[in-house]
């Protein structure tokens, strides 16, 4: 498990997506040998969380099933080998981006935050967001319960619903202590993000001295 200190796990969870969004990008497009610059450099970027090199590698054998079909079925349309290993290149170069992202990202890092400088309806989606997952196992479990006393679907449903609005109060305080103010962490993100910056800043200014 990644350390929750960890400076990857303190950058901001949208502004990650948004820039291994970009990232996905820009490695989709270029030329291969810049390609593998952005890989390269994607790599090194991990250091500071070693832990991610060993689940994207988990991860990667996982799939050989996968790179297998791909190279068959290059086989039967024809398609240059050369070609398929820098498809599955790029595929193994996205894999390295998902992991980062999911392991370096919590829930309570997305609805954390100060709400000060949230606007309201920011806010109050991530209040809504937040309630809505821990609604949805409270609702199959009531669910499962109440389908052994109740042959109805619709009653099934009805039933657990009113359950859940019983348990209302509960969500709604550990919600609260979920959308919580932490100056720390904000303190912390600020180098962290800039840290984040540069996964999508350092690889185009090497794209742009290579033309």
């Amino acid at each position: 498990m990644i350390r929750k200190d960890n400076i990857l796990s303190l950058q901001n969870p949208i502004f990650k997506i948004f820039v291994s969004l970009i990232l996905i990008f820009i490695s989709s497009i270029i030329s291969f040998d810049k390609f593998l610059i952005v890989f390269v450099f994607t790599l090194l970027y991990m250091i500071t969380s070693p832990i991610i090199y060993i689940i994207w590698l988990k991860t990667i054998v996982k799939i050989i099933p996968f790179f297998s079909s791909l190279f068959i079925f290059g086989i039967i349309f024809q398609i240059p080998f050369l070609d398929q290993c820098f498809l599955s290149a790029r595929i193994i170069h996205i894999l390295l981006v998902s992991v980062y992202l999911v392991e370096t990202s919590s829930f309570d890092s997305f609805i954390s935050g100060n709400k000060s400088n949230d606007s309201e309806f920011w806010f109050k989606f991530k209040f809504f967001l937040a309630a809505t997952i821990h609604f949805i196992p409270i609702l199959t479990i009531k669910f499962k319960d109440n389908r052994r006393s109740h042959k109805n679907f619709i009653d099934i449903i009805v039933v657990s619903m009113e359950d859940c609005l019983k348990e209302i109060h509960e969500v709604e305080e550990t919600v609260n202590n979920k959308v919580r103010i932490n100056h720390e962490r904000q303190n912390i993100s600020y180098w962290a993000n800039i840290y984040l910056s540069l996964l999508v800043i350092v690889p185009v200014i090497f794209i742009f001295i290579n033309y």
